[in-house]
C-alpha cells in the first residue's frame, strides 16, 4: 500500500514483469484493510508503506494480522525510527526509502519462496 500513485504504477509495472501477479492496491491503510479482507484468495505477499492516509502502515499491518496471522507484508519507509515498531508489529522485512525497485523485487520473491 502506497498513497504516491505514480510510484505505484512503477512497482506494478516491475512486479509483473517479475511475473509478480498483484492482487489489489490501495492508497491509504483503511482502504488496504477493507481489500484485505474482500481479497479472495488472499495475497501471499503485501507491500506497505508507513505514511498512509486515514489509517498508517504500522496500524493496517496490526489490524492485517489479527485477521491473518501468517499474512506477509514488506514494510516501506523514509522513517527509520518506525523499523522497531514495524518489525514487533509483526512485518517480515523492513526496507528504508529510498529503495531499489530490485530489492523491493528480491524481498518479494524471497517472500514468495522464488529467486530473482
Amino acid at each position: 500500500m502506497e498513497d504516491e500513485k505514480e510510484l505505484v504504477r512503477v512497482y506494478e509495472k516491475i512486479l509483473s514483469r517479475n511475473k509478480i501477479r498483484i492482487c489489489f492496491v490501495a492508497y491509504d491503510g483503511l482502504e488496504a484493510l477493507k481489500k484485505y479482507v474482500e481479497c479472495t484468495p488472499k495475497p501471499h505477499v503485501m507491500i506497505m508503506d508507513y505514511r498512509l492516509p486515514v489509517m498508517d502502515g504500522i496500524e493496517a499491518t496490526k489490524e492485517i494480522l489479527k485477521i491473518d496471522s501468517k499474512a506477509q507484508i514488506i514494510f516501506l519507509s523514509a522513517d527509520i525510527g518506525v523499523k522497531d515498531e514495524a518489525m514487533q508489529a509483526g512485518v517480515i522485512q523492513f526496507l528504508k526509502k529510498p529503495v531499489h525497485i530490485k530489492d523491493i523485487v528480491s524481498a518479494t520473491l524471497n517472500a514468495l519462496g522464488r529467486e530473482i
